[in-house]
């Protein structure tokens, strides 16, 4: 069954039974009810294709992500999932990993299956190899990057205030008295590099001596990391790093060397996951506002969407959570 044995039916033309499927008016309530008797009779279920031909618009839009297990993409892309679904949008959602390649071709999909706008969440997609695709889908679309920016006309940012965050938890920490601080991140990505200099310009201000580390994502690398430094008789009284899981891999070695936290060295960690209040003492973290980035990205958007003039680069202050730990 297809809108043209609709049409007969129903004894109207096909466009009738395209403005009642749209609800788009001019039609005698007589023949709406003709019509909606017959579309209820055969369950009619219009093609969205066909639909989104007319309408030129699918209503979907494409989320991409590096890797969905990561608990903080996982919140930003459950966020602007829910979002879109209020007002009316399908989701495409997409796990790029972290190879260009693989991104540029999910990327390359999403705009062959004809989605309104694509959604990139997190920094390691502000990658040097995708900024000449960004520009050619974005003059055609519009893209948003959660805690990323490209910088081209249709590409919109919204993200946390990465080096502020790190900066207030310099701050506090030395007004509790800390003086020897070790930074451990895991990432040279946008969002990695913006922390690292609100780290650097903090111990600058404040003069206190710092250590600075590259480690591998993960608990292992980080407790591995903390092992070496302790063993080569590195001095320390603050453990800041980019991740909570970090922050849980220092906090464990910490306590397997009888060092007390915090009353020896205070830890913080980074995006108030749930793994924060899973460890024991509950660690001290900076609130970097998933489900906020995730409702306002969709805001932009929509607000794009619409036609209306919107700001390209949206920043939130993020917020410090103390815990135990501190």
């Amino acid at each position: 069954m297809n809108i043209y044995d609709i049409a007969r039916e129903a004894n109207v033309s096909i466009a009738t039974v395209s403005r009642v499927l749209n609800d788009s008016g001019n039609v005698r309530d007589v023949t709406k009810q003709r019509v909606e008797a017959v579309l209820k009779k055969h369950n009619y279920i219009p093609s969205g294709i066909a639909r989104g031909m007319v309408t030129n618009s699918l209503k979907t839009i494409g989320i991409v992500t590096i890797d969905i297990r990561n608990l903080y993409y996982a919140n930003v892309a459950h966020s602007i999932e829910q979002s879109l679904s209020i007002l009316g949008f399908n989701t495409i959602l997409c796990n790029t990993g972290y190879d260009s390649e693989q991104k540029i071709n999910y990327l390359k999909m999403l705009v062959e299956k004809k989605v309104d706008s694509i959604i990139l969440v997190g920094s390691p997609f502000k990658d040097p190899n995708l900024d000449k695709p960004i520009e050619r889908i974005s003059k055609n679309i519009p893209v948003i990057i959660v805690n990323g920016h490209f910088g081209y006309p249709n590409t919109y940012s919204v993200r946390c205030d990465d080096s502020k965050a790190l900066e207030k938890c310099v701050e506090y920490l030395v007004s509790k008295g800390r003086k020897n601080f070790l930074y451990l991140y895991d990432a040279e990505t946008f969002s990695g590099n913006q922390k690292l200099r609100g780290f650097k310009n903090a111990v600058s201000k404040y003069n206190v001596k710092s250590d600075i580390f590259l480690i591998k994502p993960g608990l292992e690398e980080a407790y591995n990391k903390t092992k070496e430094l302790l063993e080569n008789d590195y001095t320390f009284d603050a453990v800041l790093t980019s991740e909570d899981m970090s922050a849980i891999g220092a906090l464990k070695c910490l306590k397997a060397n009888n060092l007390n936290v915090p009353a020896d060295v205070s830890v913080m960690g980074f995006n108030n996951s749930i793994l924060s209040i899973c460890c024991t003492p509950t660690l001290s973290t900076v609130d970097s506002k998933t489900e906020q980035l995730g409702q306002i990205a969709v805001k932009v958007l929509h607000a794009v969407l619409q036609g209306e003039k919107v700001d390209p680069d949206t920043i939130i202050e993020a917020d410090l959570v103390l815990r135990q730990t501190t």
